[in-house]
């Protein structure tokens, strides 16, 4: 007997769509790396210069802190980046804006290295966020192009130890230079690596989104030369449960990472009694190894969780993702924290206690961003790039809070309560995570309905 109520709805699932059969594995792989690369760009303009903090307020005729709020400036700038870029990305496609930002960096980055007064550095910092931070988002989105939910995790990972390469390395560079030369080589050598990122892009980077919003909006406006958008329309991604629990994660692995990070030299040089730049920045390589091998790692852990779950339901669900951070946001991050404050307040364990935490600590904060960054573009895939562009804006946000009060409390409170309230800020980050998992399915379709 036919059905009178109908026809046949057929819903095609990701991994039978043949959009993501465009490319060959070998071709989302240079895609993947370009976005690796692109990515490693802007941790790297915010922490190569910091083994030159001393060194930048001397020549500006200023304090540490004024310097360490230029940071704090970059980070709230590299919030509204994705609001800006991202829904750019969705209306004119991935690889203009991947030209247009990658320039940009380039550009902002040589008008940095050149300031000469406080302002010109302040301005030119945050013009380089704007631009920087434009390929987390704009990466999200290429990889959401290009490979099926299963295999996600393990793509953001990838691009995800870009990212993490630079809180690695760039430190270290950052004190060789300084130790040797200007810290105005700093950006010089970031300047070359952009104008390196914008030629890979021109000549590799293929369009990869379906279709863009300009495309369709042309249709019915055939003589418009641009497409109407509003730039902050990302925030109201945060009208979803989902989203809001997902940034208060993000927001508490940023405000770690940026609270213990920046501030190291400042600790570390008077507790070991270290003088000269390029040995305080040696510490950085502690929880920059961790960032790399933890964001090498993370999705495909959290990649195994998905697939474990399937087999076990039937199905994908977006919140399984989330179950592989129980070890490393519950336990590994707020610990590692806490060991690091005390032990270096109180003056025990000598280096070897501290960077041991340090290296727990960054191994834990990247096995959860790939699930975070992977989870937000699943969870409510109709929002499109504004989804991880929300997330985005929230943690830097967070990291902004931290690069800003870090030293403040220091030195008011000490390094051990400073870190306490750290371990704290990450419990409630960590409860947000467990929330998601209960409830998460029946946030997502309480949304639905409405969408």
């Amino acid at each position: 007997m036919k059905d009178k109520e109908g026809p046949t709805v057929i819903t095609v699932l990701p991994e039978d769509d043949p959009f993501y059969d465009r490319f060959t594995p070998t071709r989302k792989m240079i895609f993947v790396g370009i976005v690796a690369l692109s990515v490693f760009l802007s941790p790297s303009s915010t922490m190569a210069f910091l083994p030159a903090i001393s060194k930048i307020a001397n020549d500006f005729h200023t304090t540490d802190t004024m310097i360490t709020l230029s940071n704090a400036c970059y980070c709230i700038v590299m919030a509204i980046s994705p609001c800006v870029t991202s829904p750019l990305g969705d209306i004119y496609g991935r690889k203009p804006l991947y030209l247009i930002c990658t320039a940009g960096f380039t550009i902002a980055t040589i008008l940095t290295a050149v300031s000469q007064n406080l302002a010109m550095f302040f301005v030119f910092r945050c013009i380089t966020a704007l631009f920087g931070t434009a390929f987390f988002s704009l990466g999200g989105g290429i990889v959401s192009d290009i490979y099926i939910p299963q295999e996600r995790g393990r793509a953001m990972g990838i691009t995800l130890s870009g990212s993490q390469l630079g809180p690695a390395f760039a430190p270290v560079i950052g004190g060789v230079i300084v130790t040797f030369t200007s810290w105005r080589v700093i950006f010089w050598v970031l300047a070359g690596l952009g104008l390196f990122t914008f030629l890979l892009s021109l000549v590799f980077l293929k369009e990869t989104i379906r279709i863009s919003r300009a495309e369709k909006y042309k249709k019915d406006h055939p003589k418009a030369y641009w497409v109407p958008y509003n730039p902050f329309r990302v925030l109201k991604a945060f009208t979803y449960s989902n989203l809001i629990l997902s940034g208060f994660m993000s927001m508490s692995l940023l405000y770690n990472m940026y609270g213990l990070t920046t501030p190291i030299p400042n600790v570390m040089n008077p507790r070991f009694h270290l003088t000269t730049p390029i040995y305080g920045a040696l510490f950085y390589l502690a929880p920059g190894m961790g960032y790399l091998i933890g964001s090498l790692y993370g999705g495909k852990w959290a990649d195994r969780y998905v697939k474990k779950y399937m087999k076990l339901r039937g199905e994908r669900i977006p919140e399984d993702r989330l179950r592989s951070t129980y070890v490393s946001f519950g336990l590994v991050l707020p610990i590692s924290v806490l060991v690091y404050g005390w032990t270096v307040e109180k003056e025990k364990g000598g280096m070897v206690v501290p960077i041991i935490a340090l290296f727990c600590n960054g191994v834990a904060q990247t096995f959860c961003f790939p699930s975070i960054n992977a989870y937000s573009v699943d969870c409510l895939p109709h929002l499109g790039g504004d989804a991880i562009a929300s997330n985005y804006f929230a943690r830097y946000i967070a990291g902004a809070i931290g690069t800003g009060t870090c030293l403040i409390q220091i030195r008011t409170i000490g390094v051990g309560w400073t870190n306490t309230i750290s371990a704290f800020v990450l419990l409630f980050g960590f409860g947000s995570c467990l929330l998601l998992i209960k409830y998460g399915g029946k946030l997502r379709n309480r949304s639905n309905n409405f969408v």
